[in-house]
């Protein structure tokens, strides 16, 4: 039978897609990862849902949901290459009807997208020397063909070295990827999710309510701020602009550059949420803060984790990254 979908020399042609993400050491991913699972169980009306694919990764997911949960601290930031091979499984589509017995249909299939989550030491991607984690992140970027790439604004303000990490990764993918003619328009294939992580932390979210950047759910009863999709991009580049690092101002044009426009989103993300006073019952300004010091000098989660646009990017990987999804753009222009 002639797969009538996709053609021969396609690139893409039967390629699993996954998913893998980057971004500066401290910038949360492994703490992105944690909450990914909580906010999917959060919202069971999406319909979708996240496995470990062997037992070593069934075991971390585990271990990450009980640091957050029980321990009620963070994941200790990745020194060691550390792979998680995890599926995001979506909701069955309709019923279709076979072509050739049109009479008769057959059960929706259950999307399945691989998070192939290739996480080490952020910094390594700045490195010149050559290093065996590194390349296999460079080589897990380059196998897949949806991004998560996470940008504290926090660690930005304080130290702002994400540009060069950026910077450092996109030109070794791009010359891997681009020196032949497979992709003839010179943009990277990828679809990329961007995550400003840590939405939570006083200033990152003074700075949306007093740039004006933040509006209420007039539904939602907690009557939390955030960021309307339409106002993130523009939120973004302001928090480029006040980095420490004045390169930090190029980093939304680099991603543009290398990356269809219309293939890249912008996400406010915050992997515990804001504090909710129960007596109050809703989002105080003047009490928020919802990680706090310990004794022992680390930091301690407050109140009820609510994670804040953590499924959602995955969930728009998952759904742009669907073979059928992709060839129909792709043969459309």
């Amino acid at each position: 039978m002639v797969d009538t979908d996709s053609a021969p020399g396609d690139p893409e042609r039967d390629r699993a897609p996954d998913i893998a993400m980057w971004g500066a050491s401290g910038s949360g991913k492994t703490a992105f990862l944690a909450a990914l699972s909580i906010a999917l169980n959060k919202a069971p009306d999406a319909g979708w849902r996240l496995i470990g694919e062997n037992p070593v990764s069934r075991m971390e997911l585990a271990k990450l949901r009980t640091t957050l949960l029980q321990t009620r601290t963070f994941p200790a930031p990745t020194e060691a290459l550390t792979h998680y091979s995890w599926l995001i499984i979506g909701p069955a589509g309709a019923p279709r009807r076979r072509w050739w017995w049109p009479w008769e249909t057959r059960e929706g299939k259950a999307p399945k997208i691989k998070l192939d989550f290739l996480d080490l030491r952020g910094d390594l991607y700045a490195e010149s020397e050559s290093n065996i984690d590194k390349k296999a992140l460079v080589d897990s970027l380059v196998k897949s063909r949806g991004l998560i790439y996470m940008f504290d604004p926090d660690r930005e303000a304080r130290v702002g070295d994400a540009f060069k990490h950026l910077d450092a990764a996109l030109h070794e993918v791009a010359g891997r990827m681009l020196v032949d003619d497979a992709y003839e328009d010179g943009k990277l294939p990828h679809y990329v999710a961007v995550c400003i992580t840590k939405f939570d932390d006083p200033k990152v979210l003074r700075t949306a309510i007093e740039e004006g950047f933040t509006e209420r759910d007039p539904v939602d009863e907690l009557r939390i701020p955030h960021v309307p999709e339409e106002r993130v991009r523009d939120f973004f580049r302001l928090l480029c602009r006040d980095a420490q690092d004045h390169n930090t101002e190029m980093i939304l044009d680099l991603l543009e550059a290398f990356f269809h426009q219309d293939r890249i989103r912008y996400f406010v993300t915050s992997s515990v949420g804001l504090f909710i006073d129960e007596d109050l019952g809703s989002f105080d300004p003047d009490d928020f803060l919802n990680v706090i010091d310990n004794a022992s000098g680390g930091l301690t989660i407050r109140g009820a984790i609510r994670p804040m646009n953590v499924m959602e990017p995955v969930i728009w990987l998952g759904r742009m990254l669907r073979p059928g999804a992709m060839r129909s753009r792709r043969w459309d222009g």
